[in-house]
């Protein structure tokens, strides 16, 4: 046998043994690992409310909080004051509901935020700490 075709062989040998593990390897992720890394983020819009609730496309938590939504001072500016809130486990949430606590006026400004469980929220200076949408 030529040495081209021993040595063949034992370049692929050593490829199923040790290059089949790794790739299985590579291919698994972790979890939370994820998760953790994946920013909070919101996506709702300007809408009339339905039953006195407003729809949230779109909300994902790092860790268990709570979705706010926050009234605007007369400039439009968020201010502190709750108009609804859900709590919301760790991790997407699609297309829910969330009670407001009174009827709002079309053309209102409300601000969607997201907060952990201390009421803390969750973003940095570096990204938008409310998401603001409107009554129709």
């Amino acid at each position: 046998m030529s040495r081209l075709k021993i040595s063949s062989g034992i370049v692929a040998a050593s490829l199923m043994l040790f290059g089949v593990p790794i790739s299985a390897y590579a291919l698994v992720e972790n979890g939370a690992s994820t998760m953790s890394q994946t920013p909070p983020s919101v996506i709702v819009f300007n809408q009339k409310p339905k039953n006195g609730e407003i729809n949230v496309t779109y909300a994902f938590m790092p860790s268990a909080g709570h979705f706010v939504i926050y009234g605007s001072n007369g400039s439009g500016k968020a201010n502190d004051n709750v108009v609804g809130s859900v709590k919301l486990d760790a991790g997407a949430h699609n297309d829910f509901s969330v009670k407001l606590d009174k009827n709002l006026p079309a053309g209102t400004s409300l601000w969607a935020s997201l907060t952990n469980s201390d009421k803390q929220s969750f973003w940095k200076t570096s990204l938008p700490l409310e998401n603001e949408f409107f009554i129709k």
